[in-house]
């Protein structure tokens, strides 16, 4: 009897353990998604919650254009060294609201939805990760300015809280650029016949 109670009590330190310890490996949770906060808890104490590094991230956040048309493609990379975990989103500077979606996922990699589908990318595992390209396609129309921002976790413990890339210059549908060039060859020609 006292060695079915000792096996019990094992079991259920293994299962307190276990939830103490949890990191959402599989993708950030759905709580992340305005705050970009991970809720990583300590694996000693699950009552109390990690805080994020106040120290210089190693990490960076660069977007591989300086603007964007709306409806377009732009590559965005997370750089620096070994990771495991991130959330990943374009945002108008000031909001916390993702706009666009993500494609083309990487290994060890997935699109989530915050909001609308595919709005954020985050890890699908916690195998390491270096130097990834991620793929985002803007809204249509254009929601103006955008900057990629993101958490970036180390391990379990360790992770950076808002990095931000450069703010992207936002653009207008190439279907409304065109229409603009068009009447605007039509109102020259006019102006010339008149």
């Amino acid at each position: 009897m006292a060695a079915l109670q000792v096996v019990g009590t094992a079991f259920f330190l293994a299962v307190g353990l276990f939830v103490g310890c949890e990191g959402f490996g599989s993708g950030a949770p759905a709580g992340a998604c305005t705050t970009i906060q991970p809720g990583h808890v300590d694996a000693t104490n699950n009552s109390v919650s990690l805080s994020a590094q106040t120290s210089t991230s190693p990490y960076s956040i660069q977007a591989g254009a300086t603007s964007y048309q709306a409806g377009g493609t732009v590559t965005v990379q997370i750089m620096g060294p070994v990771f495991r975990g991130f959330l990943l989103q374009a945002r108008r500077p000031g909001m916390t609201t993702p706009v666009g979606t993500f494609s083309n996922a990487p290994n060890n990699t997935k699109t989530t939805t915050c909001t609308t589908a595919d709005s954020s990318m985050t890890h699908d595992n916690t195998e390491a990760k270096e130097n990834i390209t991620l793929t985002w396609t803007a809204p249509s129309p254009g929601v103006g300015n955008v900057q990629f921002v993101a958490t970036v976790a180390q391990d379990h413990d360790t992770y950076w809280m808002n990095l931000a890339s450069a703010e992207i210059a936002g653009g207008v549908a190439i279907k409304a650029t065109c229409y603009v060039i068009v009447f605007s060859l039509i109102s020259t020609a006019y102006s010339m016949l008149a």
